[in-house]
């Protein structure tokens, strides 16, 4: 059977985003696991620039790596956090590390950013609370907080 989505190619080459794209306004619910598409007396609202970007990874760092098909590439590397990092038996120094390098790797497929600094960690019930600041290409940047769950 074909898949429905096509596989991403892991080996594309590096490109800088010029300009940044728009995107549909998505606003995760209180649970933090559901969401809704915001619309304005019937029109989406939509998300442009460094806001598009936010969202993007909020997007991204909830998915589990390969988890959804659409989001899969042919490489080693997919997009999303890992959940298996965040076993309570393991040091927390090494949960932070593994999520700030699935971080740094699920950035990578955002042609738009230029880095990711200033990670903060927060153990919140059963999961833990990333802040960062990612910069872009065309020199804005913005703190980033997502929750990244079992």
């Amino acid at each position: 059977m074909a898949d429905v989505f096509p596989v991403i190619p892991e080996e594309l080459p590096a490109q800088v985003a010029e300009s940044i794209g728009r995107s549909p306004e998505f606003v995760f619910h209180e649970d933090g696991r559901s969401g809704s598409f915001q619309l304005i007396d019937g029109a989406l609202v939509e998300r442009q620039g460094i806001e598009a970007v936010k969202q993007w990874l909020e997007l991204m760092l909830r998915q589990k790596p390969g988890a959804i098909p659409i989001y899969r590439t042919s490489g080693t590397t997919q997009p999303g956090v890992e959940a298996v990092s965040l076993d309570r038996r393991v040091p927390e120094g090494w949960i932070f590390a593994e999520i700030e390098r699935n971080v740094r790797e699920t950035a990578a497929f955002c042609s738009a950013i230029r880095s990711l600094d200033s990670f903060k960690f927060t153990r919140v019930r059963r999961g833990v609370e990333v802040r960062f600041t990612v910069r872009l290409h065309t020199g804005e940047s913005e703190e980033v907080t997502t929750f990244v769950s079992e």
